[in-house]
């Protein structure tokens, strides 16, 4: 499979959706554990489990390794998680889905720098599986370079006033309509933000993008740190999220009425697409 696939991103979808929480739905959530192990395992890529206990939980962080072919290790991730109450198809199994096709395209290409594929637990508690992802191993800390956070990356709207914005965001800069993806970094990770947010557009010239930036280490921008990347701008590690923008666009969110139903899989795809183009192309370069 050179690129991601509608129908496989749909099979995805259907294994995943379905409230998966270590509270209330804790055998949903190792039930996708072991179907994301399962399907990492099939392509040929080396897989790990990362117990990660919570408040009397336990659950996995589901680590899949291209050849360890440099010192630096770059990370894509997808949190598997929802809070109660919520199928969680955008929030956020669309993203797990895209995770799972970009795996299916870069586990067949050659890359001259070391990437994990990091399905987190327990984003929703704050971070939980990727502050002990970075922390329970010094020595791979230290070889962390870079991190790409995919969260919702489903949800479209392209009626105008259908996209809001936090309140420190010029909305003169910006659309206001839901039909884009966003890319979002702190000082830190603009190069990365940049050259992400270009490859993406470049290569998927169908997909609209926007850029957005954030001062210092974004501490003070609590709205655009509600995801994985967050626990790496705090290590001071490049870290930019992928998003759809969440609540400030999508209805659904954290509700019953996240399903299937509500989403748009091409969108889903022509964002694995992009991401997929980005890496073949980072993670291949000589510098």
């Amino acid at each position: 499979m050179t690129e991601p696939e509608l129908g496989k991103i749909r099979q995805h979808l259907e294994n995943i959706v379905g409230e998966r929480n270590p509270f209330t739905q804790p055998e949903h959530l190792e039930t996708t554990a072991q179907y994301l192990l399962n399907q990492f395992e099939a392509m040929g890529l080396e897989v790990t489990r990362e117990t990660v206990e919570f408040e009397g939980t336990r659950s996995q962080n589901i680590l899949a390794h291209t050849p360890d072919t440099s010192d630096d290790l770059f990370v894509l991730a997808a949190h598997y998680d929802s809070v109660p109450d919520t199928p969680g198809a955008d929030d956020n199994a669309s993203a797990v889905a895209a995770l799972l096709e970009i795996a299916q395209v870069l586990s067949h290409t050659p890359l001259q720098k070391s990437l994990i594929f990091s399905a987190f637990t327990l984003e929703e508690y704050g971070f939980i599986g990727a502050k002990h992802f970075i922390e329970r191993d010094p020595e791979r800390k230290k070889r962390l370079s870079a991190m790409i956070s995919l969260e919702m990356l489903g949800f479209k709207n392209p009626q105008p006033g259908s996209q809001s914005y936090p309140p420190y965001v010029d909305i003169n800069q910006y659309p206001d309509t839901g039909d884009f993806i966003a890319v979002v970094g702190n000082e830190p990770s603009a190069g990365l933000a940049k050259a992400l947010a270009h490859e993406m557009a470049r290569s998927v010239p169908a997909l609209k993008v926007e850029t957005l930036v954030v001062p210092g280490q974004g501490e003070n921008f609590s709205e655009v740190r509600l995801s994985d990347h967050s626990p790496f701008w705090d290590a001071g590690i490049p870290a930019v999220m992928v998003t759809d923008t969440a609540f400030f666009r999508n209805p659904n969110y954290h509700k019953p009425s996240d399903t299937l139903e509500t989403l748009d899989l091409e969108f889903i795809r022509d964002n694995a697409q992009a991401v997929t183009a980005f890496l073949k192309q980072f993670l291949n370069q000589t510098s």
